[in-house]
């Protein structure tokens, strides 16, 4: 048994098709199925139920596959920390981050940030929260923006920046009069949501059940530029985030503020209580509060408080 093998399980397992996995594993398919085989072999266990279609885990592969990805993660993090003692600040880096707000934040991090390390090759995984907490614990990133409070065993939740909501509505819409939206304004509306899976879509719903407006449930968007659209259009109003509002002013829509603290969200960094790269991401933090003189974001200057 060898790591490569399990390599070529995983890959299986995840795609669903031998065909698939080897392309990803960059083997041919022969050699992938017999490997395969082989390991099945070694264990004295089917790890794959076969069709013409699709190969389906065994009851055994479903158990196997836990304890592989254990070791594929372990030996990910040895590799990691072999390169991170020789330098935190060089090597791969792996980060992720949730639709709503990758678009606005990975740019500045790429313009004032990332050009001081050359020598660090970074990868830029967008994902929605529950791929990316997956993918934290397989240890397929290093580090992940999330949004709070997201506690994790083993992992560390170091709080970076708390970002507003803003009310966008319709040109012509009776809140155009208005310099600021207040929390009774919200009472009894019919508010544009995301789709399921987007954590924006969970702290906008909680705030219009908390200050009794309700969803608009049969026209839910698929991203924020979609439910910017909606808006635009007419179909209704919402919420979007600060960083994701446009520096000018852009016709057919207005974004208002909420004279409420609650209408914001806490962005923090999180990454595991053991990676090699603590110091790295300690320095990240650093700049990343650098960038609240730049962005319309505040700096949290612990968990329990806010400037």
């Amino acid at each position: 048994m060898n790591l490569r093998d399990l390599e070529y399980f995983n890959a299986v397992a995840e795609t669903g098709q031998f065909c698939a996995a080897s392309e990803r594993c960059f083997v041919s398919q022969p050699t992938l199925s017999g490997q395969i085989k082989k390991l099945e072999e070694e264990l004295d266990q089917p790890l794959f139920e076969r069709s013409t279609r699709r190969v389906r885990l065994t009851p055994f592969g479903e158990e196997a596959l836990k304890i592989v990805k254990t070791i594929l993660a372990g030996t990910e993090a040895l590799l990691d920390l072999a390169e991170a003692r020789k330098d935190p600040f060089q090597g791969v880096l792996r980060l992720g981050i949730f639709p709503t707000l990758g678009p606005w934040l990975f740019p500045a991090l790429a313009e004032h940030i990332f050009p001081d390390f050359s020598e660090m090759e970074t990868y830029l995984l967008e994902e929605q929260t529950e791929k990316l907490v997956t993918a934290l614990k397989n240890g397929e990133i290093d580090a992940a923006f999330l949004a709070m409070p997201h506690e994790m065993e083993g992992f560390v939740t170091d709080p970076l920046f708390c970002e507003d909501f803003l009310a966008a509505v319709p040109e012509g819409h009776s809140w155009c009069r208005k310099e600021a939206v207040g929390v009774e304004d919200l009472q009894g509306q019919d508010m544009l949501l995301l789709s399921d899976g987007h954590c924006f879509r969970d702290q906008a719903l909680d705030l219009c059940v908390r200050y009794g407006a309700t969803e608009r449930e049969r026209y839910r968007a698929t991203s924020l530029e979609t439910l910017r659209q909606m808006v635009r259009m007419g179909t209704g109003i919402t919420l979007i985030p600060r960083l994701a509002v446009p520096v000018h002013p852009e016709p057919g829509i207005r974004y208002l503020p909420v004279s409420n603290k609650s209408f914001h969200r806490k962005i923090a960094l999180v990454y595991r209580e053991t990676h090699p790269r603590r110091e790295f991401f300690g320095h990240l933090k650093t700049r990343v509060g650098d960038l609240c003189g730049r962005l319309p974001i505040r700096m949290i200057e612990s968990p329990g408080s806010e400037t």
